[in-house]
């Protein structure tokens, strides 16, 4: 009788509306400046004319392709440091960090150096003429998007999602103001777009590093040994991170048929999709919160 009294009393929730309000609205906030930085490149190069428009958004399409792989990876090594943060196992917490850390830096440098490669061949495989100059600002800010990543992704472990929606707001001012400068006052068009994305991703890369090296972070590196990669903990986090990277690169691999298609049509109606494209994220904001909250 007493089990049937203990069963019936209602359970206090894990988390209190507090707690989830804390976590969720910093997330809601950075998703929606990731969509703006794009849109702000977007609409700051449609000055320049409809061909800049369009070489900006077919290379970033190919890049949001590359950035949901590596964030999706990032999300299975901090689920691997959160399962060990809540075993109490704060060693080794801190070991799948290191671990996570020398993945992201070993896929993106690889993904950098293959695009270098090949960038001429993709970008005229998938959309026909394109300007190779986006692209190749676009391979260089690939390792800092993946550290971001994986620090953005480790502070969420904790339910600390402040850090990472300041390092994107910061990115953004930068990628707004480096514009305005670059496009405008320089005008170097669509270069000057790249390069202040370029700036603005360096900056939250750094930012956020740093911050995950706070002498109170459970999940720091602690010796630069630890990044050196081991089977098993890599294991782990590809085990998570591989799946549900290619589960988010699935859709993102429509859009790019679909943009593929739109190239053949000629640089306004590229232009036009871009736009419409970059609206059309609005919406999914709320969704994409809620999926990373949880």
């Amino acid at each position: 009788s007493n089990f049937m009294a203990a069963a019936a009393k209602p359970q206090a929730p894990l988390f209190t509306k507090r707690a989830l309000f804390t976590l969720i609205w910093p997330l809601l906030l950075e998703q929606t400046l990731s969509v703006t930085m794009g849109m702000a490149d977007t609409l700051m190069v449609s000055g320049v004319g409809e061909a800049a428009v369009s070489s900006v958004s077919l290379v970033d399409s190919l890049n949001i392709l590359i950035i949901q792989i590596l964030s999706a990876l990032a999300t299975g090594g901090a689920v691997i440091a959160s399962q060990y943060l809540g075993r109490k196992d704060e060693e080794n917490a801190s070991h799948s960090a290191a671990q996570l850390y020398s993945v992201l830096g070993i896929s993106t440098i690889t993904v950098g150096v293959v695009c270098m490669l090949l960038s001429r061949p993709i970008l005229r495989g998938v959309f026909g003429s394109i300007d190779d100059d986006v692209m190749r600002f676009a391979q260089q800010s690939f390792p800092f998007i993946g550290l971001y990543n994986a620090g953005a992704a480790l502070f969420r472990a904790q339910g600390n999602s402040r850090i990472s929606m300041l390092a994107s707001l910061v990115m953004n001012i930068i990628n707004i103001a480096g514009n305005a400068l670059l496009i405008y006052g320089f005008g170097m068009g669509v270069i000057g777009a790249a390069l202040a994305t370029l700036i603005g991703r360096v900056f939250a890369a750094v930012f956020i590093l740093w911050q995950n090296q706070n002498m109170h972070n459970p999940l720091r590196v602690q010796h630069f040994a630890d990044l050196r990669p081991r089977r098993e903990p890599i294991m782990k986090v590809l085990s998570i991170g591989i799946p549900s990277g290619l589960e988010n690169g699935m859709f993102q691999i429509g859009k790019l048929c679909v943009s593929s298609l739109t190239s053949t049509l000629g640089t306004s109606a590229i232009a036009a999709n871009a736009v419409a494209n970059t609206l059309s994220t609005l919406a999914n904001i709320p969704g994409n919160t809620m999926s990373l909250a949880m």
